[in-house]
């Protein structure tokens, strides 16, 4: 299939990696597009979703759908791990702890190999002594910014009551993976943090991953904006990524053009509420998305979104019936 006007050129190996989206409802397969090759059998579910690929080694990435926040569930051989924890800012009904709870108890988990906190803003931390308290979990991973809320002091204070295993990661870190095969990147925030006025700047030290498996990559941003994206730029280090979980939900603040070109995805997949109060997706995310992929997923009309690949073809699960006429329009009604 030719490349969209705009895409960076991949090595030959790459370009003849072959997507296969699978648009689904709870129960029902409403569509199945096939790109580069041959299709792979498969089909949609309920609870869990089943991916496509049915590789018994697949790697997969679970956007869970909590609302206006992030926990991503990284999956591979029965062994699991969690990047963010969060809550929605309305913490009274807990309702993103109990996507959260629901959605690892679908799969049996009872063991999260790590979790990883991208930040600390309430809406990737919320949950995060939930998890600790009802999940084994090996080790927790911290960009180590200092901030005084609440919610991220308790955290902290559980984490050395219960002498859990807890590590500051920064640029240049590897992460010791659980799965054979599978690196996890640190490509931010940078040693000396990136800083607004004399403080450090929550969101644009928020830890970017690349994770890979095989020939297909993996870019995490947590809400890293604009500054992070140059400083991981400025590195030098490829970036160029299959799969992009955009930067803060969609954000204006995020995804700018020569990010998105050094990544050149061809599947982004945003995370955030409906009707959430601050617009997102902004229109401007969109319109430079649209640039690049027509394949964008938003877990506020998706639901759950799942990712899985055996290292070499990729598949794309949807909770609900994905509408790709829905998609390009903002949180303020703006259709790109």
């Amino acid at each position: 299939m030719a490349k969209r006007s705009g895409r960076k050129q991949r090595s030959s190996a790459s370009a003849q990696k072959k997507i296969i989206s699978l648009i689904a409802g709870l129960l029902v397969i409403a569509a199945v597009v096939i790109f580069g090759g041959a299709e792979l059998g498969g089909f949609g579910g309920s609870t869990p979703l089943a991916p496509l690929i049915t590789d018994e080694h697949a790697f997969s990435m679970h956007v869970i759908d909590i609302g206006q926040g992030d926990a991503i569930l990284l999956a591979k051989d029965g062994t699991y791990a969690l990047i963010d924890a969060g809550e929605t800012m309305s913490p009274s009904t807990r309702e993103s702890r109990s996507a959260i709870f629901a959605y690892l108890d679908s799969l049996g988990v009872k063991k999260l190999e790590f979790l990883l906190l991208t930040h600390q803003d309430y809406d990737h931390i919320g949950s995060a002594k939930d998890v600790l308290a009802a999940y084994d979990v090996g080790v927790v991973y911290d960009n180590g910014v200092e901030h005084t809320s609440a919610t991220y002091e308790k955290l902290l204070q559980y984490i050395s009551d219960e002498n859990v295993s807890y590590s500051l990661v920064r640029e240049g870190d590897v992460i010791p993976s659980p799965w054979n095969g599978v690196k996890i990147e640190i490509l931010s925030p940078p040693q000396d943090l990136i800083m607004t006025g004399s403080s450090p700047d929550i969101n644009e030290n928020s830890i970017v991953l690349n994770v890979t498996y095989g020939n297909v990559s993996f870019i995490l941003t947590g809400d890293a904006g604009k500054k992070a994206e140059a400083y991981i730029l400025s590195t030098g280090t490829s970036i160029d990524a299959e799969i992009l979980k955009a930067g803060h939900h969609g954000s204006s603040t995020a995804s700018t053009d020569a990010f998105l070109k050094a990544v050149s995805p061809n599947v982004i997949v945003m995370s955030l509420g409906a009707d959430n109060e601050y617009g997102h997706p902004h229109i401007e995310a969109l319109t430079r998305f649209a640039k690049y992929t027509d394949h964008i997923y938003r877990t506020d009309l998706d639901g759950d979104v799942v990712v899985t690949t055996d290292g070499s073809v990729y598949s794309v699960v949807t909770r609900n019936e994905h509408i790709a006429g829905n998609i390009l329009v903002s949180g303020d009604g703006i259709r790109v």
